[in-house]
């Protein structure tokens, strides 16, 4: 997608600047996910995610750690639907000296996938 710029007279640093930024950050952020209807079965006033068997209270969020799989931040809002923000697709490539790593020990989103590299062990130039 191609976005003129322009400036000059009357068109500033404004609007065209402030929707480019805007639209370099829209590839940072991770991937959001809804669930309806989330409503815990035993207590009515509260969401539930199934999965994890976890009740969230609403207006709260539930970023689970040391749960394979579960790098997520889960927020429960008003009408019981749980946003679910997870880290979605990367294209990092293991190779040689690195490979790809995820620390389940941390909360979202610094579980998400990263690429762990090992300095070589030799002198070559």
């Amino acid at each position: 997608m191609i976005i003129p710029i322009r400036t000059g007279v009357g068109y500033g640093f404004g609007v065209p600047m402030l929707l480019v930024v805007g639209l370099l950050f829209t590839g940072v952020a991770a991937d959001l996910a809804y669930r309806a209807n989330a409503i815990h079965p035993e207590y009515p006033g509260q969401c539930y995610f199934e999965e994890l068997k976890q009740p969230i209270p609403k207006h709260q969020s539930y970023k689970p750690i040391n749960r394979e799989g579960h790098c997520q931040s889960i927020y429960c809002r008003p009408d019981f639907v749980l946003e679910i923000g997870y880290c979605g697709r990367h294209n990092l490539i293991p190779t040689k000296n690195c490979k790809i790593y995820s620390d389940m020990r941390r909360t979202f989103p610094h579980c998400c996938p990263k690429l762990l590299c090992q300095e070589s062990d030799t002198n070559n130039i």
